[in-house]
């Protein structure tokens, strides 16, 4: 019997795709009471190659789907669709497993019937695991359903109708979703013993372009939220409120903290990190850009 199906989505990660599925082999919970239900959103790298090869070194099923690229809103719910397990536990691909993770979740829906289970999501700049994580304020989450690490019984998932395929781009779709898995009285319970280690390196040059363009497409997809659920909660959380727009038109009024935040990103070689205070000026630009493009709607 199948407790745990691990949905994880990627395209074109390979190679921290594979740490995060080498860290699942140590579960506590048994090898026979979990599957990994990975889906390709059509990769062009050597993903498909290293999960053939992986497969010899692992002892749990792992499943693998490709698909043409589309949206991690259609990428799921193709999860969804193959998933065997009572409860689906969703992490990214460059989320690697505590060795408890399974265990702890599946502790959670033990004891509550109609629940959303979110872990610890601890962020560290290489793949591995420390002994001895420490929290940090990068760590807080106030979301419903943060696919980075949550879980919740498959049954619930299609009573609420899985994931919405209107969102095209990245943002929002796991929180959308959150809020129809409310409307069906689902409780939000953490778990911060189920600990999800986030592999997030320090930016470089070559990152500038791709984490702008995010934030212009989350700021498109927020939109599309907000439409879906006109209410002060959605409102809220992408920003789109009086209070929080006047904060942002302000802070670049004439353009002035838009021109100073260029400025101060580098020239030139891509792979050279960027300094701590270059990578607080690329963070405020990108929202910077998430601003603007939310409020051409």
């Amino acid at each position: 019997m199948i407790d745990v199906s691990i949905g994880i989505c990627t395209r074109n990660r390979w190679a921290t795709l594979e740490q995060v599925l080498l860290s699942l082999r140590d579960q506590t919970l048994g090898n026979e009471r979990f599957e990994v239900v990975l889906v390709d959103d059509g990769s062009t790298d050597e993903t498909a190659a290293m999960v053939r090869r992986l497969r010899s070194q692992v002892e749990y099923s792992l499943g693998y789907l490709w698909q043409p690229h589309g949206a991690l809103a259609t990428a799921r719910n193709t999860g969804i669709r193959a998933a065997r397990g009572q409860v689906m536990l969703y992490i990214d691909d460059d989320v690697m497993a505590h060795p408890r993770l399974l265990e702890e979740h599946m502790a959670i829906h033990r004891q509550y019937d109609r629940c959303v289970c979110n872990g610890w999501v601890n962020h560290v700049t290489e793949a591995v695991r420390p002994a001895n994580p420490k929290f940090t304020a990068a760590d807080i989450s106030t979301s419903f359903f943060w696919t980075s690490n949550v879980s919740v019984k498959l049954a619930h998932l299609k009573e609420a109708g899985c994931f919405d395929e209107d969102f095209k781009e990245y943002g929002w779709e796991d929180q959308e979703l959150g809020l129809r898995l409310m409307a069906i009285g689902l409780k939000k319970r953490n778990n911060y013993k189920a600990i999800g280690f986030h592999i997030k390196k320090p930016p470089t040059r070559a990152n500038i372009a791709g984490a702008l363009a995010q934030a212009r497409a989350k700021a498109r997809s927020a939109r599309i939220y907000i439409e879906k659920h006109p209410r002060l909660r959605s409102r809220f959380s992408t920003g789109a409120h009086p209070p929080r727009l006047a904060l942002a038109n302000l802070a670049n009024w004439g353009g002035w903290w838009e021109r100073y935040l260029r400025s101060q990103l580098p020239q030139g070689e891509p792979e050279k990190p960027l300094t701590p205070h270059q990578a607080y000026c690329l963070r405020e630009l990108a929202t910077v850009e998430y601003f603007r493009v939310l409020q051409e709607g």
